[in-house]
């Protein structure tokens, strides 16, 4: 498999951390800094029970077929979406990155960033990067990855923490994705994920469905073609199960980023 070691876990948010959710960080480092920049930026409320704020220069639109976040030329961009309590969160989204585009999303609890899942255009043509971060083991934690195609298992590899994932033949990636992003924990919330039987209570699941398009991934030497791909955080022992979080902040450089739709599930017995 095309893999490598990243060195971009947020090192600081990982130390004496416990659970998807953690403790609180007495540095108040990333998470604490965005929530107070969505505070005082440009809100919207274009989706049922979510608040979408714009980060560093972005620009939020209501348009026809969702909200178009505009003015994403820098890693400071982009739009926070803000809501009580969730246990899953889904967003449809329509983009344009160009070859030196990427985003960022973090899921975060209050100012807490309890992980975050980077993607980005690989350096050989249409190859894409990702790279998921989890926060419930001292370090970060280690991850299952699933890749799925129209619903259906097609291999499942297990990773340590900080291994980045090179998908290939992922075709017009750059020029134009039409991706669904999920976000969940495996807590309270039944169907959590595309199909994983076992997953860690309290562990944070991301989920990227292309809509459009395929790709293929090496798992122990074979290549596997697919539509989805879910990493699924491996908790560590001891570790206090997340119980919910409340916003995902996405940073992006991209000359075109529509979010289509957006919802949540709130935990069992919210109000």
């Amino acid at each position: 498999m095309h893999l490598k070691r990243t060195g971009l876990l947020l090192a600081s948010m990982l130390l004496s951390i416990t659970g998807c959710a953690g403790g609180a960080d007495d540095g108040q480092p990333s998470g604490s800094l965005e929530a107070q920049e969505a505070a005082a930026s440009q809100c919207v409320k274009r989706f049922d029970g979510i608040t979408s704020c714009a980060l560093g220069q972005a620009r939020l639109d209501a348009v026809e077929d969702g909200l178009a976040v505009s003015k994403l030329a820098t890693q400071k961009d982009g739009v926070s979406s803000g809501f009580a309590q969730a246990v899953k969160w889904e967003q449809r989204v329509a983009m344009s990155l160009g070859a030196r585009g990427g985003y960022q999303l973090a899921a975060r609890d209050g100012d807490q960033v309890v992980s975050t899942l980077k993607v980005t255009p690989g350096r050989e043509a249409n190859t894409v990067t990702m790279a998921p971060a989890f926060t419930g083991s001292p370090g970060g934690s280690a991850y299952q990855m699933n890749i799925y195609q129209g619903g259906v298992l097609q291999g499942t590899s297990h990773q340590p923490a900080g291994m980045v994932i090179v998908f290939t033949n992922w075709r017009d990636f750059i020029r134009w994705a039409e991706l669904n992003h999920h976000f969940l924990n495996n807590f309270d919330v039944d169907g959590l994920s595309t199909g994983s039987a076992e997953t860690s209570v309290g562990a944070c699941v991301w989920r990227v469905d292309a809509e459009k398009s395929t790709f293929t991934v090496e798992i122990d030497g074979k290549s596997i073609t697919g539509d989805s791909v879910e990493f699924i955080e491996t908790i560590a022992d001891g570790a206090y199960p997340y119980r919910h979080f409340t916003g995902i902040d996405t940073r992006a450089i991209a000359s075109q980023y529509t979010i289509r739709s957006e919802s949540i599930t709130e935990p069992k017995g919210a109000k």
